[in-house]
């Protein structure tokens, strides 16, 4: 080990310390950086819940800290070890019980998240099915969604099969789909939203291990979230100023519109309905349209605010531009349990990953490159194709680096930052599509 590191236990850690690596792997944890600075509290109580020991970077830290950095560590197998080894466990329990009301997770408590289904298919084979499939299901909503602007009824049986076609390519392979959502950012039409978050819901509950059944019903609730916006003038949704608190009411109604012309096609699971309903209520009762907190809001809406929110932020709004899905997770980790419950924030960010295949990065070098493959194992080292060089010029010859298998202690390369769909001029499309 270097002589400027030192591992000490987690009960000596105060803020200004520069934490360098844990005592069990960075993707067990919420994470998101392999290497911070320790800002407050609330940092020092969440390593404290995930592990024993840490090892501190005496450079990088403060230097009023070094001194404590260097106390002994407590000896393994402590009575602080067993206590939060237990507390870890049965924070994922505690989270398994908030499906059982609903039992959309499979008899298989003593899995952990992500390691309830797994490929069958290839990411490649799986593009060539996806690809129809994706093509079917956005045409079939936008023939929806123009209809209920004409004043038609929703043919619920007709989004039902799609969604089921959805989720047959989400169960066979968990990454396809979500390469598809995240190269059609561009898509203008409601249609293009409605269908990435119904992805990415899918997506998530795959690696919550949901049910076909269940999966379907989340995949339809977050296809039809914002149906009720084409009851709404365009130039209100398109307003790129402020909105008065007039119009923001008015663009609030559309829940009720959404849920009125559900209900109007029959017969619709209670989870479709939970989602459209609540999928604008916070976590700390600040959301509408009843101002709903912590656990009144059901767990399939809570799911459903979250990727509708994750579908809003990395996608152009009149109002903002998108943002990479990198700072989308920023967005999240600082306001979980404020917006958004924590557990299903960490839970969210272990589904979509940090830099999932599609995404723009830049490196340490000033190099940009498109991610080609996450490695589940290692978050922040993905395998990249490198298209711009230092200057941002394209190469004639795109190169690919793989950052884990070129990983070192003390590594040359790495990622900088994610960056927004776009930049550069760079469209990622042209490797998956």
């Amino acid at each position: 080990m270097a002589t400027n590191h030192r591992k000490i236990e987690v009960d000596l850690l105060k803020t200004g310390m520069y934490v360098s690596r844990l005592d069990r792997p960075w993707l067990e944890t919420p994470f998101l950086f392999q290497g911070f600075c320790i800002r407050n509290e609330n940092e020092i109580e969440e390593l404290q819940r995930y592990c024993d020991f840490v090892e501190i970077d005496i450079e990088q830290s403060d230097a009023s800290m070094q001194h404590t950095s260097q106390a002994p560590a407590a000896a393994a197998g402590s009575g602080a070890h067993r206590a939060r080894t237990s507390n870890n466990t049965s924070l994922w329990r505690r989270f398994l019980n908030l499906f059982r009301k609903d039992k959309p997770i499979t008899n298989h408590d003593e899995r952990k998240p992500g390691q309830f289904y797994q490929d069958t298919v290839s990411t490649a084979d799986e593009l060539v099915v996806a690809r129809t499939v994706y093509t079917g299901t956005h045409d079939q909503l936008i023939r929806v969604l123009d209809g209920i602007h004409r004043g038609a009824a929703v043919t619920m049986p007709d989004l039902e099969i799609v969604t089921g076609e959805l989720v047959d390519s989400v169960l066979r392979n968990g990454t396809a789909m979500a390469l598809l959502a995240r190269m059609q950012q561009k898509d203008e039409h409601q249609a293009g939203n409605s269908l990435a978050t119904s992805i990415w819901a899918l997506v998530f509950g795959r690696h919550l291990g949901l049910d076909h059944e269940s999966l379907t019903a989340a995949g339809l609730g977050a296809l039809l979230l914002d149906i009720g916006k084409m009851k709404l003038p365009p130039e209100l949704l398109n307003k790129t100023e402020p909105l008065t608190d007039v119009e923001r009411a008015h663009v609030q109604s559309h829940v009720g519109h959404s849920l009125k012309t559900i209900k109007e096609a029959g017969n619709v699971d209670r989870r479709v309905l939970d989602m459209v309903s609540t999928h604008h209520e916070r976590f700390n009762g600040s959301g509408y349209p009843n101002g709903l907190k912590g656990t009144q809001i059901p767990v399939f809406g809570r799911i459903a605010g979250i990727v509708d929110s994750y579908t809003a932020i990395t996608s152009d709004r009149p109002y903002a531009a998108a943002k990479s899905s990198y700072d989308a997770m920023r967005e999240f980790k600082a306001t979980a349990d404020v917006l958004f419950q924590a557990e299903m924030v960490e839970q969210f960010i272990q589904a979509i990953g940090i830099f999932p295949a599609g995404t723009l990065v830049e490196l340490n070098t000033g190099e940009v490159g498109v991610v080609l493959k996450e490695q589940r194992s290692a978050r922040l080292q993905p395998k990249i194709a490198i298209i711009l060089d230092a200057e941002k010029n394209r190469l004639e010859k795109f190169a690919v680096l793989d950052l884990f298998e070129h990983s070192t202690p003390e590594p040359t390369v790495w990622i900088e930052r994610g960056i927004e769909p776009g930049a550069y001029d760079v469209d990622p499309d042209e490797f998956f599509l």
